[in-house]
């Protein structure tokens, strides 16, 4: 099992102080990437298990990682210009899919890694999947949480949304009004069970226009990646086929059919659901979502010299 790595720690760096400990009850880590200061909470031993998501931050996978983190290494970062990470350099910044899987790659790397159970939400899919693709060696196992592996031009109502979100107009609203995070913290996103204070603390990191820019630019960059996208099938389904994989999907927001999808594409799948999940599974029902995890984990992923799992009533916390 790897032992914890804190290489190239960026120095001067804390909370802001509208993040109190009692919203976010971890330790900030930052380390240098690239030139970019890039936030990250690291949680608990054991295994990795590390959470990917790009365009919001850190902070929605809170409840799950202290539910885990008695049994795995919990890990998540901040992409440039999201969350507490510094911004992604001068001139005009790049967030597409292709740079942030470099920023995960660096990341990945700085930590020295292995033997990682990545789980990947949203625009994280393509990133995750574009770095284990590339790195098979660092991987055991993934667990897929609404997202795609595929070009998207078959599905044009997803194609029009992205254009949408990545219109001039919506851009100054966005900019202006902050419409994807107002509504992102509400019960349809990630604020079902969210209290006042830690909304707020959700929320927060927005407070800056150029971070609200930021946000749109990475979902924007998710409909213009369909060459990317269909050599990402391709490596999904040789290099990565035999990887152990739970797709762990909120059943209201699969209208397509996406998990099934990835069903097909590996050779040693788990399909769970939360079923009163939409697209943040993992803030709707967080027990659910945990107990998948390293229910599936002990069944699946676990090999015989491994240490047993810890016994997860004294995860069971919330703040």
């Amino acid at each position: 099992m790897a032992v914890h790595q804190r290489p190239n720690v960026v120095a001067g760096r804390g909370r802001p102080g509208w993040l109190t400990r009692e919203t976010f009850p971890f330790e900030s880590h930052f380390v240098d990437v690239n030139g970019t200061a890039i936030h990250y909470v690291d949680e608990g031993s054991g295994p990795a298990l590390l959470f990917v998501s790009a365009g919001f931050w850190s902070f929605m996978f809170r409840d799950v990682i202290l539910r885990l983190r008695s049994e795995f290494r919990c890990l998540s970062l901040d992409f440039p210009g999201s969350g507490l990470s510094g911004p992604a350099g001068a001139g005009r910044p790049d967030h597409s899919v292709l740079a942030n899987a470099k920023i995960l790659e660096g990341f990945i790397e700085a930590l020295d890694l292995q033997d990682i159970t990545m789980a990947v939400h949203d625009v994280g899919g393509p990133i995750g999947f574009r770095v284990a693709t590339d790195h098979p060696d660092r991987f055991r196992a993934l667990v897929i949480t609404n997202t795609f592996g595929w070009p998207l031009r078959d599905y044009p109502t997803v194609r029009r949304m992205l254009g949408f979100v990545a219109s001039p107009w919506f851009g100054a609203v966005n900019t202006n009004l902050n419409l994807l995070i107002g509504f992102t913290a509400t019960s349809y996103g990630v604020g079902r069970r969210l209290t006042k204070p830690a909304r707020a603390a959700f929320k927060g990191p927005w407070r800056s226009r150029e971070v609200r820019r930021t946000t749109q630019q990475v979902l924007a960059g998710a409909g213009r990646i369909d060459p990317l996208m269909a050599e990402l099938e391709r490596g999904l389904s040789t290099t990565l086929a035999d990887l152990p994989v739970l797709t762990l999907f909120g059943r209201k927001n699969d209208p397509y059919g996406w998990q099934q999808r990835f069903g097909a594409m590996f050779h040693n799948v788990t399909a769970a659901g939360i079923e009163d999940g939409n697209h943040f599974p993992f803030n709707d029902d967080p027990d659910g979502y945990s107990e998948a995890i390293t229910d599936w984990w002990a069944r699946k992923v676990a090999l015989p010299n491994d240490p047993p799992m810890a016994t997860r009533t004294a995860s069971r916390r919330t703040a």
